[in-house]
């Protein structure tokens, strides 16, 4: 309920106590006349009685309405007096009414604020038509100070206001019960709550029983309506007359104090009835949840104990909280254990997840050894530690398609072929059913993107095994997602389209339960990142760690994709800044087989800023996994990629060789890799120092239509720097800066190509104000000489430089003199500018 309807707007209440304020209820020289509304409890007949004293004082006749009183008999200079004029009959309010017609007839109105019939609505307009309504609100702060006085410090009105919502019986039943000195010593006031509750009690007594199912349910926490009202209209009509019963503030909701009486008062078969029936919205209600404090009640605790298990795939922060109930209710903590351990590794909490398995593993029945085996294994992947979890599944038997595909998942992860068959063929008795099918697709899918005809049958089986996973609505442990390999896989063939059309049909579905959506945003970030879309990488990025909490291989993997983007789109101070905020988080996993990609940028930054030293190790590893997996081009092309651009950034010529091979080995029959190799090629003529523009610019495109325009990019700015004339020095710049438009963060077009060669931002090199500096820069001038030429300040003169820098891929001063005469000579003059003039004289 947003709000009750009133008569009129609240107007402040005027406290009668003066004949100088009846003024309040006429005009001067008319009849008293007004009404009075408000709920009960609110003062209206303690208000009539002091009017009543107050127009008798000065004279003036007044007249209770009683049931015989004939109201057409009474003369029109008394004032009648009505309370609760909601009771009366329509005979009877018309004919107040009409007396309220005459505007010479005193006339004295109290009614609550419901019901509200079209006869009490019609006396309440022809009064208004001579005065306005008087509405008994609510208790405010100024009204609690006048009615308490020195009585309340600060304290304790906050704590009289948010106990009682205002309600005006309850304000003062708390200023009839508070106690200054019982306060000192219970700032929550609890004795005045156990004070009030014999009051509340006995005013939900008097009620009609509908309106009082309605007010402890909406105290448990529930929002549903009570079986007594389930239409809509219902609701509405038993929330008003709530209100109008000073049950129920004006949001619909029962004042806190009401709340407590209620739940403390709640049997325990109730608390059952709504553990069990109750939605999860209406589960997550702190209220309902608090009406279980200190219980100890075994059926209770059973009740917790059998709903949380529901909610543990979709919501596994409330299936934690109701299991941390149960227990605090009674519930042995061994049986609870295992859907404990789930939800706290579904919540990020692997620590405790892995204290819970540990002590459940070695005494589980044999009916749970392989669900615990999943989860345990899937801690030890989001730990980073991929060979521990195919240490846990082949210290049990899988049994079944599933359990054999999650163990084949760990074991191939961690580089090992021994042992990790294929999953058994399928009965023929077995019952087709979307998850199995999924599955044995996913083993197939899998199982072919380790030989040389991945392209070719491994992607198909990939997507149609995420497809139906996210089908299925699965969200049981597993070392990785189906979602992530399939797209993993389509990065290794160079099929970034299907790629992101993978991941965001996973990310749409949900696939494996909320709880792996962070995952998923990740990799959206990554293929963001590999297809020059850097505002939606990082808004990939910000999404899968807006809740800040993230497991050890998804952290570093963000903190990869932030490198990513600082070694693409900032200087090498940036690179540099964010490569030393993220060391200590990049080597908290090892590497395996689903994590390869995010390894290879991390061994080009490290190379890059002179620190690859530090992925040595872990580079080593990935490369002796893949190995063992026997070179699957899939896997091993990116790796190998790599290795040949370490090579390069260290200057190491004989370190390509071995990755060389490897990519000219997969190039026959993985179109990655074949395009790599012939990079391959061209960059190492280029560092020879013979300079092809056309094999450079082919090679240069080639890779960006498999992903790899970032590298292009710098292929084709290699080329440039290795250069003598200035024509192919200004073509294989060009192409740099199209395939690699570094001002650009544009959005990705969801209807767009994966394989498509981005376009250019610009027609021209620089813009005109780089331009300008750029003459001045060759001319030798200061910050602030550049500054005085063409009236900017030094700090936006070292601004332009610096982006000028960027976009030439200049890595030295005299290579940025050498790159910037060429811009200028080829680009139009700027005839009449600042730098022109400067140049002239």
């Amino acid at each position: 309920m947003s709000s009750i309807p009133t008569f009129t707007e609240p107007h402040v209440r005027p406290l009668a106590r003066t004949s100088a304020e009846l003024d309040a209820f006429r005009f001067p020289g008319e009849a008293a006349r007004a009404v009075i509304s408000g709920s009960a409890g609110s003062g209206k007949t303690t208000m009539l009685h002091r009017l009543a004293l107050l127009l008798e004082d000065e004279g003036t006749d007044t007249i209770w309405l009683r049931e015989g009183t004939d109201v057409d008999e009474i003369p029109a200079e008394a004032v009648l007096l009505v309370d609760d004029a909601q009771l009366l009959t329509d005979d009877r309010l018309i004919a107040l009414a009409h007396r309220a017609e005459d505007p010479d007839a005193g006339l004295l109105v109290a009614a609550r604020t419901w019901p509200a019939g079209p006869q009490l609505g019609a006396l309440v307009l022809a009064l208004e038509r001579s005065h306005r309504t008087i509405l008994l609100g609510d208790v405010t702060r100024h009204g609690l100070r006048e009615e308490a006085g020195d009585e309340l410090d600060g304290r304790c009105e906050e704590a009289v206001l948010q106990l009682t919502g205002g309600i005006t019986w309850l304000v003062h039943g708390c200023l009839d019960m508070h106690d200054a000195d019982d306060c000192r010593n219970d700032p929550a006031h609890r004795t005045l709550r156990d004070a009030l509750r014999p009051r509340i009690l006995h005013r939900l007594m008097s009620v009609r029983p509908a309106l009082r199912s309605l007010v402890d349910d909406l105290s448990l926490g529930l929002s549903s309506a009570t079986d007594a009202a389930t239409r809509p209209d219902d609701v509405d009509a038993l929330l008003w007359e709530g209100y109008a019963e000073g049950l129920l503030m004006d949001d619909g909701h029962p004042a806190p104090v009401i709340a407590d009486a209620v739940r403390a008062v709640a049997p325990v078969t109730r608390m059952i009835h709504i553990i069990r029936s109750a939605s999860a919205t209406e589960l997550h209600d702190e209220r309902l949840l608090r009406s279980l404090d200190g219980v100890k009640d075994a059926r209770i605790a059973d009740a917790l104990a059998a709903r949380a298990p529901e909610l543990l795939p979709q919501d596994p922060a409330l299936a934690n909280t109701l299991f941390d109930l149960a227990l605090a209710c009674g519930a042995e903590p061994d049986l609870l254990a295992e859907d404990r351990a789930y939800a706290a590794w579904a919540l990020g909490r692997l620590d405790e997840a892995g204290v819970l398995l540990d002590t459940r593993l070695a005494a589980a029945p044999p009916t749970s050894v392989g669900r615990l085996s999943d989860l345990s294994a899937a801690v030890w992947a989001d730990r980073g530690m991929m060979q521990l979890a195919d240490d846990t599944y082949r210290s049990v038997r899988a049994c079944g398609i599933g359990a054999q595909t999650r163990a084949r998942l760990a074991a191939l992860g961690a580089g090992r072929v021994e042992g990790a068959e294929a999953a058994s063929e399928p009965s023929q008795a077995a019952s087709p059913s979307t998850l199995r099918t999924a599955y044995e697709l996913w083993d197939r899918g899998l199982t072919a993107t380790l030989s040389t005809a991945a392209e070719a049958t491994a992607l198909p089986d990939l997507q149609r095994a995420s497809e139906l996973y996210t089908a299925s609505a699965d969200a049981g442990p597993a070392v990785e997602l189906p979602a992530v390999i399939a797209a993993a896989a389509a990065i290794g063939l160079g099929d970034l389209k299907t790629a992101q059309t993978i991941v965001d049909d996973a990310l749409h579905a949900q696939q494996g339960g909320p709880h792996r959506t962070a995952r998923l945003s990740l990799w959206s970030a990554w293929i963001a990142l590999q297809r020059e879309h850097p505002a939606d990488a990082r808004a990939a990025l910000d999404r899968a760690t807006e809740s800040g909490v993230l497991s050890p291989r998804d952290d570093a993997f963000a903190a990869t994709i932030t490198i990513g983007l600082a070694r693409r789109y900032d200087d090498a101070a940036g690179l540099a800044a964010a490569w030393e905020a993220s060391r200590a988080r990049i080597t908290r996993t090892e590497p395996d087989l689903y994590t390869l990609l995010p390894l290879g940028e991390l061994v080009i930054a490290a190379a890059r800023l002179g620190d690859a030293d530090r992925m040595r190790v872990p580079f080593e590893r990935a490369l002796r996994l893949v190995a063992d997996l026997g070179e699957p081009a899939a896997w091993s092309a990116p790796l190998h990629w790599a290795g040949i651009q370490r090579g390069i950034l260290l200057n190491q010529p004989e370190a390509l060789a071995p990755h060389a091979r490897a990519l000219v080995a997969a190039a026959p029959h993985n179109r990655l890799a074949a395009r790599m190799a012939g990079a391959g090629r061209v960059w190492t003529s280029v560092l020879a120092g013979t300079v092809d523009p056309d094999a450079v610019e082919a090679a240069a495109r080639g890779l960006a239509t498999v992903g790899l325009a970032w590298d292009g990019a710098r292929l084709a700015g290699h080329g440039a720097g290795r250069s003598e004339d200035r024509r192919v020095i200004a073509r294989l710049l060009a192409c740099a800066r199209e395939l690699h438009p570094r001002d650009n963060a544009r959005s990705a077009d969801p209807a767009g190509d994966g394989n498509e060669t981005p376009e250019a931002v610009t027609d021209g090199l620089l813009s005109e104000r780089e331009r300008e500096v750029a003459e001045l820069v060759l001319q030798g001038k200061t910050y602030a000489e550049i500054g005085a030429a063409i009236f900017i300040s030094p700090r936006t003169a070292e601004h332009h430089i610096a982006h000028i820098r960027r976009r030439l891929d200049a890595t030295s001063r005299s290579d940025l003199l050498s790159k910037l005469r060429i811009a200028l000579e080829d680009a139009p003059a700027l005839a009449g500018s600042p730098g022109r003039e400067a140049a002239g004289a």
